[in-house]
C-alpha cells in the first residue's frame, strides 16, 4: 500500500524547490552567470527536488510492482510498467535523476551554463506531481 503522507512530503519538497527554480528561471542567462549565489541555490533545488522525486519513485515501484530498480534512471523506466505516466515525463524525470546525480558527485565541475539551460525542464516536475496526484487518490 502507497504510504500517501510520505508522498504528500516528497511532494512538497518538490514543489518548495521548484517554485525557487522558477523563480531562477525568469532570469536572462547573463543575470544568472553572474550571481554565484542564483547558480548554487539552482543547484542545490535540483538536488531537493530530484531526491524527493527519487526517493518517491523508490517509494512507488516498491509499493506497486514490488521491484527494486538497478539505479536512479531505472527507477523512472520501471514506474512505466504501472501504466499510471506519460513516458515522455518518465524519460524527463529519469533524466532529472541523472543530473541530480552529477550535481552531486561533481557539484563544482557542473557547467553552470548547463544548469541554467536545465531550468527550461523544470515543466516535468510538475507533470510528474500532476500524474502522481491520480495514483495518489486511488
Amino acid at each position: 500500500m502507497i504510504d500517501r503522507d510520505r508522498v504528500t512530503a516528497y511532494i512538497s519538497e518538490i514543489k518548495v524547490s521548484l517554485d525557487n527554480l522558477k523563480n531562477y528561471a525568469r532570469l536572462d542567462r547573463q543575470s544568472f552567470l553572474s550571481s554565484p549565489v542564483s547558480i548554487r541555490d539552482t543547484k542545490y533545488c535540483f538536488i531537493i527536488a530530484g531526491q524527493a522525486a527519487i526517493d518517491m519513485c523508490y517509494h512507488l515501484t516498491a509499493k506497486l510492482l514490488k521491484k527494486a530498480p538497478s539505479d536512479y534512471g531505472n527507477c523512472f523506466e520501471l514506474l512505466g510498467e504501472t501504466g499510471k505516466f506519460n513516458k515522455e515525463t518518465l524519460k524527463c524525470m529519469a533524466n532529472m535523476a541523472k543530473f541530480r546525480n552529477l550535481l552531486v558527485h561533481h557539484y563544482i565541475k557542473v557547467d553552470d551554463d548547463r544548469v541554467y539551460d536545465k531550468l527550461n525542464e523544470i515543466d516535468c516536475f510538475e507533470r510528474f506531481i500532476q500524474e502522481l496526484k491520480d495514483i495518489v487518490k486511488e
